[in-house]
């Protein structure tokens, strides 16, 4: 069970089967890959009134965490982010804990801002401007309107789109930053633009792909639809895969007896 860092919601994990591998194989790092993998994974709360909760409704904050506690789960706490020295030209690997990377980018409180009598929406202080939090369906929604889009959805008044952006990064920030680290060949300062929410989905995609492989070999020795493999869960699957693989092996140590 993990908490999410802006909406503050218990959230449980539901078992993985080959369609979540499949996602994470078939699918990108972006953040429609990231609610589709929430959504397939995670067990949300649903609202007060009973309505239930998709991932698409969170902050892109909330979404970004979740698909982190999803690698941690499988990979344990360490990242190392990759880059290259700007004066030498020397790769350079930044070593980081991922409980610590988002303790630092977690939500604070703003000064600036206050919340409004409608649930859900804050007020800009000294403005005539209310905004709600943008959520990752917000976000894709407004591909390709831009910033302006976003405004109209989620912002009512005239206040500095800028203004506002600044309270909403500090209300629910999002989990890519910088880190920096230093040259082991120069010395010089490094600084590595981290997306980790792309990091973590390009990690889960690399131990998600034996998926393939294993449909194959369930499918040629059992006689199984791709749907029906693709049903089972991720453990049964890996199991049946191996005593494939360990009779096959058996097979061809008894033709050469």
């Amino acid at each position: 069970m993990v908490r999410t860092p802006i909406t503050d919601l218990p959230v449980g994990w539901r078992r993985a089967t080959g369609h979540d591998d499949l996602l994470l194989v078939e699918g990108g790092v972006d953040l429609a890959t990231a609610v589709r993998v929430v959504d397939g994974r995670a067990l949300l709360p649903p609202y007060d009134d009973g309505r239930p909760r998709a991932a698409g409704q969170l902050p892109v904050g909330d979404v970004d965490a979740l698909v982190v506690a999803l690698r941690v789960s499988r990979l344990g706490d360490r990242m190392i982010a990759e880059g290259a020295c700007g004066r030498c030209g020397a790769r350079v690997d930044v070593d980081f804990g991922l409980a610590d990377y988002v303790a630092h980018r977690r939500p604070r409180r703003s000064r600036a801002a206050e919340p409004d009598t409608e649930p859900g929406w804050w007020r800009l202080r000294g403005t005539d401007t209310v905004f709600r939090l943008p959520t990752a369906d917000d976000v894709l929604a407004a591909t390709d309107g831009g910033p302006a889009a976003l405004r109209q959805a989620c912002v009512r008044g005239t206040a500095p789109t800028a203004a506002v952006e600044r309270v909403m990064a500090v209300l629910a920030p999002v989990l890519r930053t910088t880190v920096t680290g230093a040259c082991p060949e120069c010395g010089q300062p490094v600084e590595l633009d981290v997306d980790v929410r792309a990091l973590c989905l390009a990690e889960l995609g690399f131990l998600a792909g034996a998926v393939l492989d294993e449909v194959h070999l369930l499918a040629a020795a059992y006689h199984w639809g791709e749907r029906a493999i693709l049903d089972l869960p991720g453990e049964r699957r890996h199991a049946y895969a191996e005593r494939i693989r360990l009779s096959a092996g058996a097979a061809v140590e008894v033709t050469h007896v």
